[in-house]
């Protein structure tokens, strides 16, 4: 397949492309262009794509950018263990310093007629920042068949796709989510205490949205993963020792939530197995510069309330339900299984 003349044009008149060319060549004809030039739009292109990358890993777990084997060889080569450290890696990448999504001399052989493949169309559609639902129309042409790319497109499942709706889900997080919320969540210890801890959710320089938090003495820093069916995501790392955390909130079609239910998968404190939580979140009004300095709390379940605050109703709430925690046995061979 051939790429259109709708990507060209866009990508020719593109305001970073036109300065980054500005006074290089009086050339006009870009089929006429070197492969110095090409480079340099190469270069400008594949900043924005990390950019963009690092916004939406939606782009990068469904190989819509990059394929299966080149993301498994940038796991291997830089011993990354899952798509976030690479996304992270991306940022830190100096000023100087681009990951190659596509080159100098692939962008030469479009413009000189060559084949272009679909993930490189996908990186030139991430760069112009064309919404997903719009990717397959602007590949296709009257009288050119765009039927190779529809195919491959359509293999992607839609509700999977943060930009499905014109706006990456992590778009849609720094909009609406960002800011300083409670956590609440019940002990593992036995004790049927809640916790109460500051967590925080704020942009990072490069355009990540990051985690912070405290938990029963343990720090952890993570990032939103995004957005998928109305749940949110999040990955936390505890970094006082090796632990992972998720959490899944839901989220529906709120915009504004006071109040955000999930559950969070971790391991207990006591005997290191697998345990999952209920966890409420309560959004904070305004953004507290010291909010990471609040201390966490232990409130027990005999606590009493002489008003109607906001941790007297979260206590409520868990004092009206049960099943807080999900405790998970050793693994065992299948003949013990009948006397757990």
């Amino acid at each position: 397949m051939y790429l259109s003349d709708k990507i060209k044009k866009a990508i020719e008149g593109h305001l970073s492309v036109v300065s980054a060319l500005k006074g290089k060549s009086r050339e006009v004809n870009w089929s006429r262009f070197t492969r110095t030039q090409f480079n340099l739009i190469a270069r400008v292109i594949n900043k924005q794509v990390s950019r963009e990358a690092m916004e939406n890993t939606d782009l990068v777990e469904m190989h819509l950018i990059i394929g299966k084997q080149q993301l498994e060889k940038q796991l291997f080569s830089h011993q990354f263990q899952q798509v976030y450290d690479f996304t992270r890696y991306l940022g830190s990448l100096r000023e100087y310093q681009v990951f190659n999504w596509i080159s100098g001399k692939t962008l030469q052989s479009y413009w000189n007629g060559g084949e272009a493949k679909y993930i490189k169309i996908n990186v030139l559609l991430v760069f112009l920042q064309v919404p997903f639902m719009d990717w397959d129309a602007w590949q296709r042409e009257r009288g050119r068949q765009g039927d190779d790319y529809s195919y491959n497109l359509s293999k992607i499942p839609l509700s999977g796709i943060g930009m499905s709706g014109g706006k990456s889900s992590l778009s849609i997080i720094k909009a609406y989510y960002l800011g300083n919320y409670f956590l609440y969540y019940q002990k593992t210890d036995g004790s049927k205490n809640i916790i109460k801890t500051p967590f925080i959710l704020r942009e990072s320089d490069n355009g990540q949205v990051l985690v912070k938090s405290v938990s029963e003495g343990h720090r952890y820093s993570g990032k939103v993963m995004g957005i998928r069916d109305g749940c949110l995501y999040i990955n936390c790392q505890n970094l006082d020792f090796e632990e992972m955390e998720q959490y899944v909130f839901n989220i529906g079609l709120e915009t504004k939530p006071q109040v955000l239910f999930g559950v969070s998968n971790t391991v207990s404190v006591k005997n290191r197995r697998a345990v999952a939580l209920k966890n409420i979140l309560v959004k904070q009004s305004g953004n507290d510069a010291g909010f990471d300095t609040i201390q966490e709390t232990e409130i027990p379940f005999s606590k009493r309330y002489t008003s109607l605050t906001e941790e007297a109703m979260v206590m409520g709430y868990w004092k009206q339900t049960t099943d807080h925690i999900i405790i998970t046995p050793s693994c065992c061979n299948l003949s013990d299984l009948a006397s757990l």
